[in-house]
């Protein structure tokens, strides 16, 4: 045999030569030992010599064995079979000396360290053991958990399944990555006389037989049975691809299958399941199927582009009440998006896109309070979802990839949201005077009102068109955390127009401000503030402590770098701009929503980085806010109105000293938008609408809304100490720790709610025996849950165990596993099952 060993073949010479012999004479018939002689050679060296007994060479070699000395040894090897009688002229010598066989299969099932009784499995498969790298990957698997069906362990070596012990359905997995119409995998079985011995094994575990059996029914019919399981339906019995005789395990190998690349790449599973649906396509077996059925199953990406569709359908009739299995909308999707395919990025894209279309529509007949100061409480207690509904509505919209079959759709959230935006504008626009507002709620007076007379370092962070909503995105994100020690989200009324020349100056320290006849440009004190220097000035007239950034300035510095910029400052004031700077070009304003989300990961990381330099008070305020809708408005709808030469007119502000009455227009003053003697107005639509003038086309600010105009101050105190906060962890509620079913229900319950001191986590949840061998199928349970009641932190789960014998005596541990971590908490079970076969 090729390459074996020769160990076991070098101690039994030896021990021969111990006892006596002089000569030992090994034909090897097959010359499997042939590229061995140098290792014999080396091996045998001070014990005896090795001469290699080569064609036409035998008188040589009997005279060189008659002329030596009676202590001298001799291994006489000859690659081929003894030679007939006559032709044999070392016969004589043979007679007296010691024949020497080498049986290679027991010398190999040595080597394996395998059990007297797989000699015959040994010497059946000689081909697959002739390879030394074969042989290394053999040996890796312990023999327990393959001796009963020892070509199982063969069948591992081919597919190089990574673990110690040989599991089937492990081995099964990886032959179905290996491809379903040309597996190379089963190829190599084949050639190494394993296949047949496949086959068997996965009609025993499954049910499977087939005259001529293929990877593509048998995947069929391992995905069709397990939906038709999850939906708890009886798998249609007159189809070849029903294997619920053998549920159990099929339930247990697709629960596996699908947890394995948890929060990984899941193409293998996914390529399959649509070769399977394009196999089982003209069946139809689910298309007459409920959507309450649908949506317990994740099998298939069709199921959930099933349930996708039937969603829209109930939006587009307005049926935004309907419930499935009990769940309203909002729960199915955050169900769908922890199942299977939900995980993946462009399902899961769909799903948020879809709940953020069902938020807006079912906020349809939203009706704003009466009065300004009612309808500013409103809104910075939850109106404001109205915004941010849309606003991830449109963003997964495009990160799903501006999906055509859901255009309807969209249309009807567009429509509804500007609907929505005319009502609550024309109603603010109705109320707003700025002589109403509280002067703490100016943001003309943020700088004397919070920076002024604080005590210790405090930086602000302005970032441009960081409306209110996204501001409380923000805010929700930074709660997620135990190292921010106190957080409030206050508001200010920005000024009119509601843009970038008119903010910027009046977040600033001043006595007096005053928009500019010839430019659009508003100066502080007298002095300009359109730039960082003119700014930095400004403040430092008011606390020579003081410094303002770019945060670009602040982009990839140091530590040190870090604490040397805000050395010996007092005041810091950091310009971000993210929204604006995207949404001000027609060629990135389509990027509109995704600036938002870019923007509040900037800013909770600049703020993290704050924190670790000791700088733990900060503000975060913007200009202005921003009015957004993705669909174009067209040049018909916009609203005409004639300006004069010293009119300055932006798509939702004029300002003029004329005195305009057109219909849809309302104004304020600018003497009472900047408290001093100016006497020009501006004039902006009370509805959502814009005027006809040169801007972008679908981000829009400078007119009188509450998107545009309340922008956050979220305050925000930090430490610097390392977080205390800990992942949460699962408990199993059951008492009954004995299983008399292969169906186990489990109730599993979340231990603490989410806080900033606890984090959610991800966990799978298998049963495992005492060699750890998984026997189960494998689920998957996020803890997530902020709910601080108990009952509502409760999961109801089953696993599902591997159909095959259990010893009663002995303990199965049910494993919850962290996926992050790896982390491991174990309960014991006893297993009593009485027939497995169910």
């Amino acid at each position: 045999m090729a390459d074996v060993n020769i160990d076991q073949v070098v101690m039994t010479l030896k021990n021969k030569f111990k006892t006596g012999h002089q000569f030992i004479f090994w034909y090897d018939d097959q010359g499997e030992f042939a590229d061995s002689v140098d290792d014999l050679i080396g091996a045998l060296a001070g014990v005896a010599t090795v001469i290699e007994l080569k064609m036409g060479y035998q008188l040589k070699t009997k005279l060189r064995l008659l002329e030596a000395g009676k202590s001298e040894k001799f291994l006489i090897y000859s690659p081929q079979p003894q030679p007939p009688l006559e032709e044999n002229h070392l016969r004589d010598m043979v007679l007296y000396s010691e024949l020497f066989r080498a049986d290679a299969p027991e010398i190999l099932r040595k080597e394996l360290q395998l059990p007297e009784n797989m000699y015959s499995f040994v010497k059946t498969h000689a081909a697959f053991f002739g390879s030394k790298e074969r042989r290394a990957r053999f040996m890796k698997y312990d023999v327990h958990s393959y001796q009963a069906e020892p070509t199982m362990a063969i069948m591992a070596a081919i597919v190089r399944l990574d673990q110690p012990l040989v599991d089937f359905f492990a081995v099964l997995r990886l032959i179905l990555k290996g491809g379903i119409v040309d597996n190379k995998y089963l190829n190599d079985f084949e050639k190494y006389h394993v296949l047949e011995d496949f086959w068997r094994i996965v009609n025993d575990r499954f049910g499977f037989q087939a005259a001529e059996p293929d990877l593509l029914t048998l995947a069929s019919g391992l995905y069709v049975t397990m939906a038709f399981e999850q939906m708890g339906l009886i798998t249609p019995a007159d189809n070849r691809y029903n294997l619920s005789a053998r549920a159990a395990n099929v339930q247990t190998f697709m629960q596996q299958f699908s947890a394995e690349a948890f929060g990984e790449r899941r193409d293998d599973y996914n390529q399959i399941a649509e070769l399977v649906w394009d196999n089982i396509r003209d069946n139809k077996f689910f298309d007459q199927l409920d959507i309450d059925d649908l949506a317990n199953s994740d099998v298939f990406p069709e199921f959930d582009k099933k349930i996708l569709s039937w969603i829209q359908y109930q939006l587009l009739l307005r049926n935004d009440g309907v419930m499935v299995n009990g769940l309203n909308i909002g729960k199915l999707t955050k169900k769908r998006r922890e199942m299977h395919y939900g995980r993946s990025r462009n399902i899961n894209h769909l799903y948020l896109m879809i709940r953020s279309a069902w938020q807006v529509i079912r906020a349809r007949d939203n009706r704003p309070a009466n009065g300004f100061n009612a309808m500013v409480d409103e809104y910075t207690n939850g109106g404001f979802y109205v915004d941010m509904d849309y606003r991830h509505f449109i963003y997964e919209y495009h990160m799903a990839g501006y999906p055509d079959y859901y255009m309807r759709l969209k249309r009807l959230v567009e429509q509804t949201y500007v609907d929505l935006l005319s009502r609550f504008n024309t109603s603010w626009n109705q109320t707003f005077d700025y002589q109403q507002v509280a002067p703490q709620l100016l943001q003309r007076n943020f700088y004397n009102q919070y920076v002024r007379n604080q005590q210790n370092r405090i930086v602000v962070i302005i970032s441009d068109s960081f409306r209110f909503e996204v501001g409380k995105e923000l805010q929700s994100r930074l709660q997620r955390e135990d190292q921010v020690t106190n957080m409030q989200m206050h508001f200010l009324i920005s000024g009119l127009p509601s843009v970038t020349y008119m903010g910027m100056p009046a977040l600033l320290p001043h006595k007096q401000l005053d928009l500019q006849y010839d430019s659009r440009s508003v100066m502080v004190d007298g002095q300009p503030a359109k730039n960082m220097a003119q700014r930095q000035e400004i403040l430092q007239h008011a606390n020579p402590k003081s410094i303002a950034y770019r945060y670009k300035e602040l982009q990839g510095k140091t530590r040190d770098e870090i604490r040397a910029m805000f050395a010996n400052q007092e005041v810091v004031y950091i310009y971000h701009n993210q929204i604006d700077t995207t949404a001000e070009n027609k060629g990135t304003e389509d990027e509109t929503t995704k600036a938002a989300e870019t923007a509040i990961t900037e800013l909770q990381e600049l703020i993290w980085r704050l924190r670790t330099n000791n700088i733990t008070h900060v503000y975060v305020t913007a200009d202005h806010g921003f009015q957004y809708r993705d669909e174009k408005i067209d040049d018909i709808d916009k609203i005409e109105v004639e300006t004069v030469a010293e009119d300055w007119k932006s798509p939702r502000y004029l300002v003029s000293e004329r005195d305009i009455k057109d219909p849809g227009i309302a104004r304020q003053s600018i003497a009472n938008a900047l408290d001093n003697q100016d006497s020009r107005y501006v004039y902006y639509p009370t509805t959502a609408n814009v005027f006809k003038a040169n801007g972008s086309d679908k981000y829009a600010h400078g007119g009188s809304s509450l998107a545009e105009m309340l922008v956050p101050l979220l305050d925000v105190h930090t430490t610097s100490k390392k977080s205390t906060a800990h992942e949460v962890t699962l408990q199993i509620n059951n008492s009954n720790l004995q299983i008399n079913s292969l169906d186990v229900p489990l109730s599993v319950m979340q231990t603490e709610p989410i806080s900033s001191k606890v984090t959610p986590a991800a966990f799978k949840l298998y049963f495992v025996d005492e060699n750890n061998h998984q026997v189960s199928g494998q689920i998957v349970i996020n803890a997530n849950s902020k709910d601080s009641r108990v009952e509502n932190r409760i999961q109801r789960v089953n696993i599902t165990l591997v159909d095959q014998q259990y010893d009663r005596n002995q303990v199965y541990d049910l494993v919850i596993e962290n996926i992050d971590s790896g982390a491991q908490s174990r309960v014991h079970y006893r297993i009593d099952i009485v027939d497995n076969r169910r």
